[in-house]
């Protein structure tokens, strides 16, 4: 296989790569002495938590202590560690989940491998927050999306110049 294939190969299984996710509303915040329902979605690897922001609100609405919190007010935890929202997903699930590398040959199998080849990280289980915003650790979003839009375009300059030596481009 040349090394021409190898990095289409590669190229394809990063931009079609999903993460399960296990989300739940923090104990702290549901109104049931009971947890509520988890929210399960397979996600893109390349996109961005606040984006599921709106469709998680609805779905836990029922359940919040406070059912009139923003929507854009939501941050995520995983073992009580707040996860940066400006990172991609794939890149949190890669610092966080423990999980082992995967191959270039991963490519090629199908993506439901035996369970002694897939690590227990999976489905990746988060904790979605409304309230107590660390604003120690992290910044948050408004309401339009400037802040998360402004994040991205710093990101892509940061590639772009790391790629081309500028980012005038841009």
């Amino acid at each position: 296989m040349t090394s021409q294939q190898q990095s289409t190969r590669l190229q394809d299984a990063i931009w079609e790569g999903t993460v399960p996710l296990d989300i739940r509303l923090s104990p702290q915040e549901c109104r049931t002495y009971d947890k509520s329902d988890p929210y399960l979605i397979q996600y893109p690897r390349l996109s961005y938590l606040p984006f599921l922001l709106p469709r998680l609100h609805a779905f836990f609405t029922p359940f919040l202590i406070d059912p009139d919190t923003a929507p854009h007010g939501g941050w995520f935890s995983y073992e009580d560690i707040p996860l940066k929202w400006h990172y991609p997903l794939g890149l949190l699930y890669d610092l966080f989940s423990g999980a082992p590398p995967a191959q270039i040959d991963d490519a090629d199998k199908d993506h439901h491998s035996s369970p002694s080849r897939r690590p227990s990280t999976l489905p990746w289980r988060l904790t979605l927050h409304f309230t107590d915003w660390p604003g120690d650790q992290l910044v948050q979003p408004d309401a339009e999306g400037k802040v998360l839009h402004d994040a991205f375009i710093n990101s892509v300059k940061e590639a772009d110049f790391l790629r081309n030596g500028t980012a005038k481009g841009i």
